[in-house]
């Protein structure tokens, strides 16, 4: 699933066989509170339990999963071992890390002479085996520099069991994508009322 068939490059639902794509951030709360001009803590809270009730649905605790996690690099920047994404897990020891240079992903414009995107890909691991509120967290973060924690890359949840890949972008949405529909079907129907509505006509017309 980490292979040609899923390319790893937002927007992953618009680059994949089949797939969904869920509203994160609640559209009927604000972000930012009017008396306080601070930002709404209730919004934040809601996007995540939205992000884990997805991913509780679609990853068992025993599932065989790989992370992917990667950021783009002018030649100096590194994935280091003391990033965010090392510290999420509760053990390393039995996984296979696997650290990679990519030039054909949003390759438009890239200076191959330096520029690539860097990317460690962990596998050999459970679910169970990560802090996936944390990092999830972490991503509904990204727009906001005020908040902690910040995850500062793209990650990819890659679900070898059940054959589907998860991206939570940011507060705004999660992609979750398979080469075959059937992996997404029951996905599909329990979590029906998350999807955005952007773009669910294309996903009835596949999946109902």
């Amino acid at each position: 699933m980490d292979g040609p068939e899923i390319k790893l490059e937002r927007p992953l639902f618009y680059k994949s066989p089949f797939g969904l794509r869920f509203e994160i951030g609640p559209s009927g709360q604000e972000i930012w509170s009017d008396e306080s001009k601070s930002l709404n803590s209730e919004y934040f809270n809601v996007a995540l339990e939205r992000a884990m009730s997805i991913f509780q649905a679609a990853f068992q605790p025993n599932d065989d999963i790989a992370i992917a996690y990667q950021i783009f690099s002018d030649g100096r920047r590194k994935i280091k071992k003391r990033s965010f994404i090392f510290k999420q897990f509760h053990s390393l020891e039995n996984a296979n890390i696997n650290l990679s240079d990519h030039r054909d992903i949003y390759s438009d414009g890239l200076d191959y002479k330096s520029e690539c995107w860097k990317r460690v890909t962990i596998s050999g691991i459970k679910t169970a085996e990560i802090n996936i509120r944390q990092l999830f967290k972490a991503a509904i973060n990204t727009d906001f520099s005020s908040l902690q924690p910040q995850l500062n890359g793209e990650c990819y949840l890659i679900n070898r069991t059940k054959q589907l890949v998860l991206n939570l972008y940011d507060d705004r949405g999660m992609d979750v994508v398979s080469t075959s529909k059937e992996p997404l079907a029951a996905l599909y129907k329990s979590h029906n009322h998350l999807i955005l509505d952007y773009d669910r006509e294309s996903i009835d017309k596949v999946f109902s």
